[in-house]
């Protein structure tokens, strides 16, 4: 094994996203991305391999954090919990423009995550909490 071809760029390989993560950020980051479509596409394997991994004392995918910063990189779905909506909302307040900002959307889109949209943390923070005060004023 040579650890040293993880730092060398192969051809037609996209970079990582988010250059600050460690090499356990980006393994956890896709093992992530695994369980969220297996989960979408069979909630009781995925509960079952969970349950496997917890029995070992592997729980980190369980887990959330509680504290995000807001500059961190978040796909649709990873926005779409962090403020407990769904990920069609969060589309569509990318789509929606902002109610006090002309020529912006009320929540801008970063970049891409292998096939997935991306957002910055703190602007869906943002985009919530005007969602819910434009809920409040109609």
């Amino acid at each position: 094994m040579k650890p040293d071809l993880d730092r060398q760029p192969r051809r037609n390989q996209r970079t990582w996203p988010n250059n600050i993560d460690t090499p356990l950020d980006r393994a956890r980051r896709i093992a992530g991305m695994y369980r969220a479509r297996l989960h979408a596409l069979n909630p009781e394997a995925c509960d079952d391999c969970d349950q496997t991994a917890a029995d070992f004392g592997e729980t980190w995918m369980l887990e959330r954090p509680d504290i995000v910063e807001p500059d961190r990189e978040l796909t649709t779905t990873e926005a779409a919990e962090l403020v407990q909506v769904s990920p069609d909302l969060i589309r569509k307040w990318a789509c929606q423009k902002h109610p006090t900002t002309p020529g912006l959307n009320l929540l801008p889109r970063y970049g891409w995550r292998g096939r997935e949209r991306t957002y910055i943390a703190g602007k869906v923070f943002e985009a919530a909490a005007l969602a819910r005060v434009g809920q409040h004023a109609s």
